[in-house]
């Protein structure tokens, strides 16, 4: 990347492993330059591909070329290839209402790919209202099933892969209005429900199939969980976005994972879902489920829920839960040399959200331990660098006959790429990708 010689370069930080990061980002950049090339890479191992989202995509694999255009111009052909390519395969891609859907993916992507104000105009333009008329229906929908007191939310209302909480945070920078009426929609859903936490679902913690309430679960991960809201509550008041309720919601959801705090010998931690109605725990003390502390990933794990933590605590100014979220990522990190759970590159669940996760805590915490881990996660990430591979780190394992995507965002190549460069520049992504993560 010209030496990664950009507006925002740090080049007093660059250490010889920085160098290796930076080095890998570009191996992976040329593997992914040709869309072409990837759909028949994906093709000839056995995966037929869909140009359409955010996960495994193309508006996410341009995220990594809007990313390295900031700091190298050259890069911006490539981001726009993939653009292009997203755009011509969402005129047909199935319906969708969350972020990792095709239309608000491409709106998500749009904007951090233009280098000034006037690029892609018209097309945000549409996709945002397009998205924002998405966000409207969705947030309606949830006011009225509340106001009726029509049974329990699901997962994909409010999520932010697939719900109310992902187009939040797509619309956050650019459609004040849009984004007002998914919080309102949010604080509403954090107030309790025939005596059960407002986002609690009636859905089995496994298939996700509807269930009666009290067999039901109140989902713990960054991904699918109550962290989601929390996390876009807190970044849009950060952001001077406020609703009523507000802070309000902010705090009872962050009470709600405090409560749900468990600990073992390296720390705190939180499972990834409470599953029995009856049984409240107190912190610090475990509960029926989960008995042992999982993967720490950003989808589900201690890492991601505690950077929702860290923003609500930075949002509301309560050093106490900025405290316990670093704690938190401590103890998951401590627990890192005997876990076996974390083996791929991704940002899902794999060393690159762990990376990402981390270094977006060190970066808002005052506590140096965190920021001396960095290097670590992100040898244990150069690790699975490949320059052989068909794009760049070795493909995600296989688990239960199914293997994750290799090539794009979520899972796979692209978004390992992201979070490697973020360690390679010391610096806040120039794009805020990793808004589409709710890290920031």
């Amino acid at each position: 990347m010209n030496g990664m010689h950009g507006p925002s370069a740090r080049v007093d930080t660059i250490t010889p492993l920085r160098e290796r990061a930076a080095a890998a980002v570009v191996t992976t950049a040329e593997h992914l330059a040709d869309p072409a090339r990837v759909a028949a890479e994906l093709a000839a191992s056995g995966r037929p591909w869909d140009p359409n989202g955010l996960a495994g995509g193309a508006p996410g694999i341009a995220l990594l070329y809007a990313e390295l255009a900031r700091y190298d111009d050259t890069f911006r052909t490539q981001a726009h290839n993939w653009l292009t390519l997203a755009a011509r395969s969402a005129r047909t891609a199935a319906p969708g209402n969350g972020l990792y859907d095709a239309v608000p993916a491409l709106c998500f992507a749009l904007p951090r790919a233009a280098a000034t104000a006037q690029d892609y105009r018209a097309a945000r333009t549409h996709l945002r209202g397009q998205t924002a008329v998405l966000a409207d229906r969705l947030a309606r929908r949830e006011r009225q099933r509340i106001t009726d007191g029509a049974g329990h939310t699901a997962l994909e209302s409010y999520d932010l892969v697939s719900g109310l909480t992902g187009l939040g945070a797509v619309l956050l920078d650019d459609d004040r209005p849009a984004t007002e009426q998914v919080l309102r929609a949010l604080v509403l859903l954090t107030e309790p429900m025939a005596g059960l936490p407002g986002w609690w679902v009636a859905q089995d913690v496994h298939s996700y199939a509807a269930v009666a309430p009290e067999l039901g679960h109140a989902n713990l991960g960054l991904a699918h969980g109550a962290p989601g809201p929390l996390a876009l509550l807190a970044l849009a008041r950060r952001q001077g976005v406020r609703v009523p309720g507000q802070d309000a919601a902010i705090t009872r959801l962050a009470q709600w994972l405090l409560g749900e705090l468990r600990t073992d010998a390296a720390g705190p931690w939180w499972p990834a879902s409470v599953e029995s109605a009856s049984v409240v725990p107190t912190p610090g003390q475990d509960a029926p489920g989960q008995d042992a502390p999982g993967r720490p990933s950003w989808c589900y794990g201690s890492p991601g829920i505690a950077r929702s933590l860290q923003l609500a605590g930075l949002a509301l100014d309560v050093p106490q839960w900025r405290r316990t979220a670093e704690e938190a990522l401590l103890a998951a990190l401590a627990r890192v040399p005997g876990h076996d759970g974390l083996s791929d590159a991704g940002l899902c669940h794999g060393w690159g959200g762990l990376l990402q996760c981390a270094w977006r805590i060190a970066q808002d915490s005052g506590d140096s331990r965190v920021a001396r881990q960095l290097p670590t996660l992100a040898e244990h990430l150069l690790q699975l660098s490949d320059p052989a591979a068909p794009f760049g780190f070795e493909a995600p394992r296989t688990r239960n006959g199914w293997t994750d995507d290799p090539a794009g965002f979520l899972t796979g190549a692209a978004g390992a790429a992201l979070a490697l460069h973020t360690f390679a520049v010391d610096r806040a992504p120039a794009t805020t990708w990793d808004r589409a993560l709710l890290l920031a």
